[in-house]
Order: structure tokens, then C-alpha cells, then sequence
């Protein structure tokens, strides 16, 4: 009965050391994934911080493979940083231009809206008003280095509209996400 009961202890005792360990090794897999999460994070918010111009560089390269490695952790952190900028025309393309398309270029999708204020010529030229009216949030004459802003109410809309999108996606809703491979150099127009 003694023997019966030593070898129940010790078989108990054997059974819990792995579970133990289990739990320190869940432990450290969880701190090991969130240091990661951390390093993806500063990684993805300072190469969106880094984009500006027209003609992508080197660095604009390496940060696009940087949002297509980790396509919903960069919109987590890009979609509370959309905002409105001035309207007008700008030398190359302002950083907020370029978050838009990285928002555009991830989920394939593109959003445009009408606004009330009267378009130039060369803003009706550039930003291209559809048979709607509607406009995106920027047009570009991209050989030339230059960006034609829309006005700030419709860039409001659309960007109401990708929030409305985003709050809209599931967190396990695979992303539509258009396959820009064959595009070259020229996805950017």
C-alpha cells in the first residue's frame, strides 16, 4: 500500500513538472511575441513616417516590403493616423498622401467622394471629378514630381470612408488585397 502510494506521488509529482515548464515556456513565448510586436511596431511607424516624394527611394522600398510582411498590423496602426491636409498643390507627394496609398495598395480598395468647392482647371485635370463628381483624396502629375491635394471636405468623406471600412473589418477577415506584382515601377500613379 506504501509502494502503491509512493509511486502515485511520484508519478504525480513527474506529471506536473511539465506543465511547469509548459507554463514557463508559454510565459516566455508570450514576452518573446510581444518584444517582437514591439520591434514590427516601431519598424511600421517610422517607415510610415518616411514616406514623402514621388519617386520611391530605397527607403520607400524597403518600408513598402516592411507593410506587406505585416499588411493588418500596419493598418492597425495607420487607419487613427488618417487625416485631412491642406488642399493644393504640393512638390512631390505630403506624407498623408502617401499613407492613403499605403492604405490603398494593402486592401486593393479606393475610395472617392464629391465636394462642394469649385475644382481649378488643373485640379479638374489632375484629380479627374468622375461622371459623380466624385474625386480621390489626391491626383498626381507624378513625372513631374507634383500632387494636387482634393479640397478638405472631400477628403473627409473618404476618409470617413475607410473608417467606416475598417470599422466595418474584422480582425479575421482576410484582407482584399490586389496583387500589384506585374504593376512595376508605376503603382504609384
Amino acid at each position: 500500500m506504501l509502494l502503491a502510494l509512493a509511486i502515485l506521488g511520484a508519478s504525480a509529482a513527474l506529471t506536473s513538472v511539465p506543465s511547469a515548464c509548459a507554463a514557463a515556456m508559454a510565459a516566455d513565448s508570450t514576452d518573446a511575441e510581444f518584444r517582437a510586436l514591439a520591434r514590427t511596431d516601431s519598424l511600421i511607424l517610422a517607415s510610415l513616417a518616411r514616406m514623402r516624394g514621388v519617386v520611391p527611394g530605397a527607403d520607400t522600398m524597403v518600408a513598402w516590403k516592411v507593410f506587406e510582411a505585416h499588411p493588418r498590423r500596419t493598418l492597425v496602426l495607420l487607419m487613427p493616423t488618417l487625416r485631412s491636409i491642406p488642399r493644393g498643390l504640393s512638390l512631390g507627394a505630403p506624407n498623408m498622401v502617401w499613407r492613403v496609398r499605403v492604405a490603398q495598395r494593402l486592401t486593393g480598395l479606393t475610395f472617392r467622394a464629391r465636394t462642394k468647392s469649385r475644382l481649378s482647371d488643373e485640379e479638374k485635370k489632375w484629380l479627374a471629378p468622375d461622371s459623380t463628381g466624385a474625386v480621390p483624396f489626391a491626383g498626381e502629375n507624378a513625372p513631374r514630381g507634383m500632387t494636387w491635394v482634393a479640397p478638405r471636405d472631400a477628403q473627409r468623406d473618404i476618409l470617413e470612408q475607410w473608417r467606416r471600412w475598417w470599422d466595418g473589418a474584422s480582425l479575421s477577415t482576410p484582407l482584399p488585397v490586389k496583387n500589384r506584382s506585374g504593376d512595376g515601377a508605376t503603382w504609384w500613379y
